[in-house]
């Protein structure tokens, strides 16, 4: 290929090439590409259950997973599929022993995701205003296990805190007993300003995740039980991803030989679904949100730093206001069932302000997230 040489970061390791952008073949090369696929239409489904609230039925907390994948899978999304599984038969014992949840739990199982989230964001444009006005929150577990280290977790800032409460009641896996997934996460993977765990604010567009985060608004998170990134280096995933080799074998032998992590996924998963469920005040922090947007501010460069005082700004007042509301929290009598219902409504509605109906914009209309949208050309 011809074109100006790429940058040192972006070369292989083959002797003897050099590595270019490309654009045109040198010496008025062709290349002959033969291709076999067959394009064929083929029907997919997404598989709903729902465990009905008893006390608040039209507020959901839901648990997803994708089914379909590249080649077997065993890892992308496989391992999920039989977590998602487990929770369902766990929770489904438990109903047939007397258990009702507060909220309603629903377990989805997504088809075609692969080919662009097809699934889930189909099935959430057809729901869009009946999960708009209902969602809690969205669990996704896409990859359950693809390491033996410890938790990886995107979130919105709101989770940040249920989700350490959650670390602390599991065990982790492959650890001394007595040992938490929060003891493990704290050890391996702590932000030593915050003296708390590593958490990455925001979810992207790489799971099925994505429609709740840009349509719905609801607060979501993403966990995976991961590798040891400082033994295995700056790589993008783990190096079976999508290939012919995730196969049952491999996860057996090489990522999670006993099946510990599964279980640890697992139980944390739907722990966290029953503290989301369960508790009569819904375990929202809405001071985190200051944090993180403070924080994302603070990642811009502008030449002229003046320009983002009116977002500071904006920033502090938000900061005030979340600082009120949490000092409302002293004051409500937990005996009112109108007056509880009325500040989860009002924690359920933070997330949601962050949407713009119009989205970006031209093509984008549905990247709506006004802090956490994807990028127009990722």
């Amino acid at each position: 290929m011809q074109g100006n040489e790429v940058p040192v970061e972006w070369r292989g390791t083959l002797s003897n090439v050099i590595y270019r952008y490309g654009g045109e073949l040198r010496e008025a090369s062709t290349i002959e590409v033969k291709i076999y696929n067959r394009l064929e239409r083929k029907d997919t489904y997404n598989v709903i259950g729902i465990m009905k609230g008893e006390i608040e039925p039209d507020r959901y907390i839901a648990l997803g997973n994708h089914r379909d994948s590249w080649a077997l899978g065993s890892v992308d999304p496989t391992s999920g599929t039989a977590t998602l599984l487990e929770i369902t038969r766990v929770l489904g014992q438990m109903y047939k022993n007397g258990f009702r949840p507060r909220r309603s739990l629903m377990f989805c199982s997504w088809g075609a995701e692969e080919y662009g989230l097809v699934g889930s964001v189909e099935y959430v444009q057809e729901y869009v205003k009946v999960l708009g006005a209902r969602m809690v929150s969205y669990l996704n577990v896409d990859v359950a296990v693809e390491g033996n280290h410890t938790v990886s977790i995107y979130t919105s800032p709101m989770l940040f805190d249920v989700i350490i409460e959650a670390a602390k009641m599991v065990p982790s896996a492959y650890d001394p007993v007595g040992q938490t997934v929060y003891d493990k996460w704290m050890k391996v993977n702590r932000n030593n300003r915050t003296n708390e765990p590593n958490m990455i604010y925001g979810l992207g567009s790489a799971s099925d995740y994505y429609a709740f985060d840009q349509l719905v608004g609801s607060s979501n998170v993403d966990i995976t039980y991961s590798y040891n990134v400082v033994d295995h280096g700056n790589i993008s995933s783990y190096p079976l991803y999508h290939t012919s080799y995730e196969v049952f074998s491999m996860m057996k032998k090489f990522m999670d030989p006993h099946f510990t992590a599964h279980r640890t996924i697992g139980q944390f998963w739907g722990v966290l679904a029953l503290l989301l469920s369960e508790t009569s005040v819904l375990p929202f922090n809405v001071t985190r949100y200051t944090t993180a947007l403070m924080q994302a501010m603070n990642s811009l460069k502008p030449k002229d730093p003046a320009v983002l005082d009116p977002l500071r700004n904006a920033i502090n007042d938000f900061g005030t206001a979340t600082q009120d509301f949490v000092a409302r929290l002293k004051s409500l009598d937990f005996e009112n069932p109108y007056e509880i219902r009325a500040y989860n409504d009002q924690l359920l509605q933070l997330e949601r302000a962050f949407l713009n109906p119009l989205g970006q914009g031209g093509d984008y209309t549905d990247l709506k997230h006004v802090v956490y949208a994807p990028a127009k050309i990722n």
